[in-house]
């Protein structure tokens, strides 16, 4: 069976701080051994460094990870420049599966999903649920890249975890596999510990602004060139009120959009609406989503609820309790929304906001918590796996 030991610091020196995370991590154990190191970091730190000394310090270590916008760990949340948290297991080397996929120009969502599932499924045919950790950039339609994991396994296997992003500038991200770094790289991690079961729950508590409506009227893939048929970012900027020349990153956080999911999945998810971010290209007047556009697609404009954020981290936290029916969790992976954090909220709100997404599950149990602020959050809903942003996602691991 798999062991699952979390740490997270924010100490300036990278050899420094993956030792650290080492140690406490593994505090107790006889040695720093271990089968699989996952990596979460911000952009400050070396990287090189830091997978040098992990594997230093453990040397028959598998290692994987990315870059974040900032880290939560059991320690609560760091979005400094220099936070690092990891996941350090212990076991069975049957029993997890990693793939790399590196970047290439115009690389195609789903073949590029076929291929890493094929991997993961090459090394174990007994994987029973996918940690997804692709790069945001650049904006690629991932619910074909999640279609193209389940062609491969069973549509009913959890994939669940975050796109890896940097700080907010929109330049590069990263991505580790053992002692190499990509750039723009997709992980993929299969669990095939067959005692492990997994309880996703997401939310997003914003509210949508129903007279201001959009409709898609040209599109490619997941390229939106119109809203109702002006181009689209002339069309956006006008309508939000901002010069055409705002920066891309800026619009990205005025122009939250929503689409209408079906309504099975209301009470599940807490909103009859799931949130889609946009970049903008003023090249071309164009936006990029993270799921690939229908013309036709109607859209509305959502706007942040702060306390309707936190009154769905309280729900999730209730049914996640509901549906553990006394177990123990054994270990959280956690994506939350890069714009849910410093971007939007005070130091002082995003602990309690953080807090109350732990306390309830850990109470006073030291549980193994890795999470990363995130460009998208890839989590379940009526059993289908879905691509969301805007949104705190929680995948509770209990035997």
């Amino acid at each position: 069976m798999l062991r699952f030991f979390s740490a997270s610091t924010s100490i300036v020196d990278s050899k420094r701080a993956i030792t650290e995370c080492l140690e406490v991590a593994l505090e107790g154990e006889p040695n720093l051994d271990c089968d699989l190191i996952i990596i979460y970091t911000a952009m400050g730190h070396n990287f090189e460094e830091l997978l040098t000394e992990a594997k230093r310090l453990s040397p028959n270590t598998r290692i994987v990870g990315c870059t974040c916008a900032g880290v939560i760990g059991r320690e609560g949340p760091n979005e400094t420049l220099k936070a690092l948290a990891i996941m350090a297991i212990k076991g069975p080397r049957e029993e997890f599966a990693i793939a790399c996929s590196t970047y290439i120009e115009n690389m195609d969502a789903y073949e590029t999903g076929v291929r890493m599932a094929q991997d993961l499924r090459s090394q174990n045919t007994d994987i029973n649920m996918i940690l997804f950790i692709p790069s945001v950039l650049p904006m690629s339609p991932f619910d074909e890249a999640i279609a193209g994991i389940e062609s491969v396994f069973d549509p009913n296997t959890p994939i669940f975890g975050g796109a890896s992003v940097d700080n907010m500038k929109g330049i590069n991200t990263y991505a580790f596999f053992d002692d190499q770094v990509f750039v723009k790289g997709w992980i993929a991690i299969g669990f095939a510990d067959t005692s492990l079961k997994v309880i996703t729950q997401v939310n997003h508590g914003f509210n949508v602004i129903k007279g201001m409506q959009l409709e898609i009227t040209r599109s490619e893939s997941n390229i939106i060139y119109e809203f109702n048929g002006q181009p689209a970012w002339k069309y956006m900027t006008n309508m939000l009120g901002v010069p055409e020349t705002t920066h891309p990153m800026e619009v990205l956080t005025l122009s939250i959009v929503a689409e209408e999911l079906p309504a099975e999945l209301e009470e599940e998810y807490g909103s009859r609406y799931i949130l889609r971010s946009l970049l903008g290209n003023i090249k071309d007047n164009s936006f990029s989503c993270p799921v690939k556009c229908e013309e036709g697609t109607r859209l509305l404009l959502a706007k942040r609820d702060e306390k309707g954020m936190f009154d769905g981290v309280d729900r999730m936290t209730k049914r996640i309790q509901e549906l553990l029916k006394g177990k123990k969790p054994l270990v959280v992976f956690h994506a939350d929304c890069l714009l849910r954090g410093r971007f939007s909220i005070n130091r002082i709100l995003k602990d309690e906001f953080i807090n109350r997404m732990q306390y309830p599950i850990c109470q006073d149990d030291p549980i193994p918590w890795l999470g990363l602020y995130s460009g998208g959050e890839i989590a379940m809903i009526g059993g289908e796996n879905w691509f969301h942003t805007f949104t705190s996602s929680l995948s509770v691991l209990y035997r």
